[in-house]
């Protein structure tokens, strides 16, 4: 037995010891992102240049926003709007200064160009800057700004193939050198250590860690665009992140790839060792546009680069697996949403990508509205044969896109253009997406907030939309669109029949006429539960090479309106349009009620839409989902598939544990202790579950009947510091299902 004193002492060292083994254990929460971990990019009065309007404007400038920070920066005179700045080269004894860069007409040499743009990453480069010395004399060498971002760092580099000397300086900091200089403004020293099964290496000039996937060719045994025998693949690789030091450090983290990867639809994921998904983010930001016959340019081409920012305690180490989901999960055909740069393509501004699976992309939105003054662009049917000879599966579709959120034409019939758009990316997939827009009109009258969702599915695509309009001005109009199916100049699929009803069936059916830049039909109440609206009848001998045969809709899910302080229920019109003589379209719009000539301040619209694409030619769809196929036989290019989509989804689920706060695709909130019990009956496809409010990424399972649900995504919400699951659950029809979140025995 040991002395008193002796055993004070060791219970002393104990407890310390103890005291100190606890406190160097971190939880989940401290390596997650906080809110203000985020970055942001929006041109401030809209592009510069978009469809249909005066090029020219006298100021163009982009915001930063990095953390708790932001930059406006002058694109046109390329210098930050506020504080000293130098840019400037010295050649043969004389000194350059920036005056600005070359404006070229072609829009693939468009000079301002979006590299990466994200939650974490954003990076502009300014091409073909402009110098001049103290006499006029232009430089005669070329020379590029890079602008990159994270919510920790800024930084500035100046590259030029020359060998002037040049020279940055942004307030008190400085830089210069040759070839190419490098000016970090904010830059907090990351102490992170990163050892992978991938090579790492230090970009010093992004700031960051490099981890490069192998870059392998796949096997193609079909010759098939996405090959058919790696459906199922999931790549993994081991990643350690390591802290040292005695105080909290980050790891800023970019993954690459540039060969062998199918690029139209993948999902980066961080995981723990066992293959949790932990919830830490990865910005999706990729191309793959080269123009051969116009040359190349820097950056274009097919590459991918992840993103991912990890807080990491003192002294502590983690190991991740990094995986990346290709065309199918769970069996299921994979959602993703990701940033897409459009270099090596044209206009080099920002443009969104949503994949359902990896055969081409599903539907695409241009934050911008920059190339034919719409938002939403390409939109093509789901595992869908293109029409031309020898077509193969698990390839691209053809296009039926075109459509649109607010539209507004003043009193006097002037486009008012929507500014200051940002993109805040919340869920990349492979279960569900979730993207929110955000924007105003130009003269503050309406501020918009767009949130967009796809899911995984294995029979046709659905996008779920979620509208919040809020009038601050008087607004009057010549035309209003709360949203449009079809815009005005996108809107690729001669569809000739539109019509209109509810989970009871249908309403009304009409043929449009067919008149240039007038309305057909004005204001028809949408009435019922879960209204709806088709647009089919194509007409085939009008279609062009590279449109889809494909039927589109709406179903109006919910509805909440105050529209010239009244209540207000949705309305739908049909506006005609011709595209060259004979080449008429029509797009169908959610408007405002008869009658109402100006929304006043405090008006609103909040609304949760499902956009709903389906082949018109059953031939065409190669899909395992045999209810659809059977339905596509008889009806297809019909109304009766939206009704369908309307009623087999108007799901009606009860909770017996937790909240449920939607029931389509349905979010279950968790009970106190972390539970949830949902008996749900019907559903069509593969319905997407969330369980929300969890405190820890770990610890629970779900099953649906008894039987595990195996493959899952969770994702992190910093604002309320808690997690969530998400899963595609395979939809029971007429029969009852239990879903079941437990904490794990």
């Amino acid at each position: 037995m040991l002395p008193f004193m002796s055993r004070c002492l060791f219970l002393i060292s104990l407890t310390l010891f103890t005291s100190l083994t606890l406190a160097a254990e971190p939880s989940a929460l401290d390596w997650m992102p906080r809110v203000e971990d985020q970055t942001g990019l929006w041109w401030v009065d809209g592009p510069p240049r978009m469809f249909g309007s005066e090029a020219g404007k006298k100021e163009e400038i982009l915001s930063f926003q990095f953390g708790k920070e932001t930059m406006r920066f002058d694109t046109r005179r390329v210098r930050p709007v506020e504080g000293e700045w130098e840019c400037a080269v010295i050649a043969e004894g004389r000194r350059f200064v920036c005056s600005g860069h070359m404006q070229p007409a072609d829009e693939w040499q468009q000079p301002v160009r979006f590299v990466e743009s994200g939650r974490f990453f954003q990076r502009v480069v300014i091409e073909g800057l402009t110098f001049a010395d103290a006499e006029g004399k232009a430089f005669s060498g070329t020379a590029r700004l890079e602008i990159s971002v994270w919510p920790d760092r800024l930084a500035f580099r100046l590259e030029s193939e020359g060998h002037a000397v040049m020279e940055l300086r942004h307030g008190e900091k400085t830089a210069n050198g040759s070839r190419s200089v490098l000016l970090e403004v904010l830059a907090n020293a990351s102490k992170a250590v990163v050892e992978s099964e991938l090579v790492v290496t230090r970009n010093e000039a992004l700031g960051c860690h490099r981890l490069a996937l192998p870059e392998k060719p796949w096997s193609n045994a079909g010759g098939t665009y996405y090959p058919e025998e790696h459906l199922d693949r999931i790549d993994r690789w081991r990643v350690t992140l390591r802290n040292d030091a005695d105080e909290p450090t980050v790891a800023r983290l970019m993954f690459t790839q540039e060969k062998h990867l199918p690029i139209t639809g993948f999902t980066p994921m961080l995981c723990e060792p066992d293959g949790t998904p932990t919830g830490l983010p990865v910005q999706l930001s990729k191309n793959w546009h080269i123009r051969a016959e116009k040359g190349r340019l820097p950056h274009d081409g097919s590459w991918f680069h992840g993103f991912a920012y990890v807080r990491m305690p003192p002294k502590s180490q983690r190991e991740f697996i990094f995986q990346m989901v290709h065309a199918r999960y769970g069996g299921v055909c994979a959602a993703s949403h990701a940033q897409l740069c459009l270099i090596g393509w044209g206009h080099n501004q920002f443009w969104d990508q949503a994949a359902v699976g990896s055969f081409g992309e599903s539907i695409c939105f241009e934050p911008g509205r920059v190339q034919r003054r719409c938002f939403i662009t390409d939109v093509r049917p789901l595992m869908t044969l293109p029409v031309e000879p020898n077509a193969k599966r698990w390839g691209w579709a053809e296009n039926c896109g075109g459509g649109d959120f607010l539209m507004w034409k003043d009193a006097q019939g002037r486009y008012q253009k929507m500014i200051g758009t940002r993109t805040d990316y919340r869920a990349h997939g492979p279960c569900l997406t979730d993207v929110s827009y955000s924007e105003e009109s130009s003269g503050g009258e309406i501020a918009a907030r767009m949130d967009v969702s796809v899911p995984a599915a294995n029979d046709h695509l659905r996008t779920f939309l979620r509208l919040r309009y809020d009038v601050r001005k008087p607004v009057r109009w010549q035309r209003l669109a709360f949203f449009q199916l079809g815009a005005d100049f996108y809107n690729d699929v001669p569809a000739r029949r539109v019509a209109i009803g509810d989970v009871t069936g249908l309403r009304e059916e009409w043929e449009p006429r067919r008149v240039k830049d007038e309305y057909d039909r004005t204001a028809l109440p949408l009435d019922g539960e879960s209204a709806w609206i088709s647009v089919h009848g194509v007409e085939h001998e009008a279609l062009k090479k590279g449109h889809a045969m494909a039927s589109r809709g709406l179903i109006v899910r919910s509805w909440r309106a105050v529209l010239g302080g009244k209540s207000a229920a949705p309305h739908v019109s049909t506006f005609g349009t011709e595209w060259g003589k004979g080449n008429h379209k029509t797009a169908v719009e959610l408007s405002p009620p008869p009658g109402l000539t100006e929304l006043q301040p405090g008006d609103f619209v909040e609304a949760e839409l499902e956009l709903v694409i389906f082949p018109a030619d059953a031939a065409a769809y190669y899909g395992p989902d045999a209810k659809l196929r059977d339905m596509l036989t008889h009806d297809a290019d019909t109304w009766r598939p939206m009704h369908c989509e309307a009623q087999g989804n108007a799901l009606k689920p009860i909770a017996k544990r937790g909240e449920i706060t939607k029931s389509y695709p349905l979010v279950i909130t968790v009970d106190d202790e972390q539970l949830a019990h949902v008996m749900m009956k019907g559903g069509l496809g593969h319905v997407p579950v969330t369980f929300a409010g969890l405190k820890s990424p770990k610890g629970h399972r779900v099953l649906v009947d008894g039987q595990p649900v195996t493959h899952w995504q969770t994702d992190w919400n910093a604002a309320t510091q808690r997690w969530q699951i998400v899963c595609n659950v395979a939809a029971g029809e007429d029969l009852e299902m239990e879903i079941v979140l437990e904490s794990t025995p």
